[in-house]
């Protein structure tokens, strides 16, 4: 079963630059890692990766639709 995607008026690109901001501060963090505050980043960077996955199959959906619909009307 599919899950529903969340509901959320951000965008995709507003969600892709939270989570290359996420992925940016688990890179930057090295040694001085603040292992505290991994979690929250990863909470963050899973919230915005299922934003942008929720937005990739929605956009594959209506791409596949008008696809679709185009291949209807060149045999008609």
């Amino acid at each position: 079963m599919k899950a529903n995607p969340p509901a959320t008026t951000e965008t995709y690109a507003a969600a892709y630059n939270r989570l290359a901001a996420c992925a940016e501060k688990l890179k930057g963090a090295g040694a001085t890692a603040n292992l505290d505050g991994i979690v929250d980043v990863l909470r963050e960077a899973r919230a915005a990766h299922s934003i942008c996955k929720a937005r990739l199959d929605a956009i594959r959906r209506e791409v596949d639709a008008e696809v679709e619909a185009a291949g209807e009307v060149a045999k008609a």
